[in-house]
């Protein structure tokens, strides 16, 4: 994933600006089909944004691990974690709907009718932040029972 992200970065730069790799990039392209420079920049800025926010929502995901292998998850950290995951996975969601109804929104002005556009909206995504949300409060509910359990003699 840090190689996709590092390459998107890379592609970001080269169609912004006019590069020999921008033209290696292009040269197999016919140019009457190709869109704007601008237009092939903000797509991979996009995926670079959306591939640093899986990264990070991976090394979150780690940090949960190792509390989990050590045998004390139930912590105040990994409920804030979990927390950060949810809506960390949220935000990037509705960042790419937002992004990709705005790219619908451009070429359906030019091309495509409008019954052909619409909110491209995974549930798959949107059940993983409720799992994940539900998980953060099975942690504090764990971490609350921990703590009694802890001050009963």
């Amino acid at each position: 994933m840090l190689i996709g992200l590092a390459v998107l970065a890379i592609g970001t730069l080269a169609f912004l600006f006019d590069t020999p790799l921008r033209g290696w990039l292009l040269s197999n392209s016919n140019p009457d089909a190709m869109p704007s420079m601008a237009r092939l920049a903000f797509a991979c800025a996009t995926g670079a944004i959306t591939a640093a926010a899986w990264l990070l929502v991976l090394s979150i995901l780690i940090r949960v691990i190792h509390t989990v292998q050590e045998g004390d998850p139930f912590v105040e950290a990994n409920i804030t974690r979990l927390r950060t995951m949810w809506m960390l996975i949220a935000a990037t969601e509705v960042f790419r709907i937002v992004v990709h109804s705005m790219a619908d929104l451009s070429v359906g002005a030019l091309s495509v009718s409008p019954a052909e556009t619409g909110m491209d909206i995974r549930i798959g995504t949107w059940f993983l932040v409720l799992v994940i949300a539900a998980l953060s409060e099975a942690f504090r509910q764990g971490a609350e029972m921990r703590a009694e359990q802890e001050l009963t003699i």
